[in-house]
């Protein structure tokens, strides 16, 4: 199955180098249709990963993002309690969600096409992404290099063995992953 997949990447330096996520200013946001009505929003507020990037080989690059299901957020205690359980996530079961690159192919300059594995809800599928680096930069305390990303996609939520409360959820659910990555010490 193949989806299209917006992953923007905040600056990348010039040269290769393994990155770590940076939880704090990394974000995994969903949203999904209630009702045929409105689109009710949230977030999983605790991620982690790496990723290896090389300018002058994206061949070689490589991701994983791993997210902890039981830290889904939508600021309605209710609700989370309701996602959480066997009849949606079953975070207990499940505990995480991730990405894991197969290959990264370079489209043009700072585009690429990223293939890999989606789990969610222990079920992995293959997905192929367009990837767009978004810049370079340095961190300004501690002068690592940073690296970021952000993505926007569309999953059946059915596709990955979700499917209570089908008719009053919708099925497409909008993923926006938007991860900064530094060189660790």
């Amino acid at each position: 199955m193949t989806r299209s997949l917006l992953l923007i990447t905040l600056a990348l330096p010039a040269f290769a180098a393994d990155y770590t996520i940076d939880d704090d200013h990394s974000s995994a946001l969903f949203r999904v249709q209630h009702m045929g009505a409105g689109f009710t929003h949230g977030r999983f507020d605790v991620m982690a990963g790496s990723l290896s990037y090389d300018q002058a080989n994206p061949a070689a690059d490589k991701i994983m993002v791993t997210i902890q299901a039981d830290s889904i957020n939508t600021g309605v205690a209710k609700m989370e309690g309701h996602l959480k359980s066997p009849e949606i996530l079953d975070t207990k079961q499940f505990p995480t969600l991730g990405f894991v690159s197969k290959t990264f192919t370079k489209k043009s300059e700072g585009l690429y096409d990223v293939a890999g594995d989606l789990t969610i809800h222990g079920v992995t599928k293959p997905v192929t992404v367009s990837v767009k680096r978004t810049g370079i930069s340095t961190h300004a305390f501690n002068k690592q290099p940073l690296i970021g990303f952000e993505t926007s996609f569309v999953i059946k939520r059915a596709d990955y063995g979700v499917t209570y409360g089908s008719g009053v959820i919708g099925d497409d659910i909008t993923i926006t992953l938007a991860i900064e990555a530094t060189v660790p010490k």
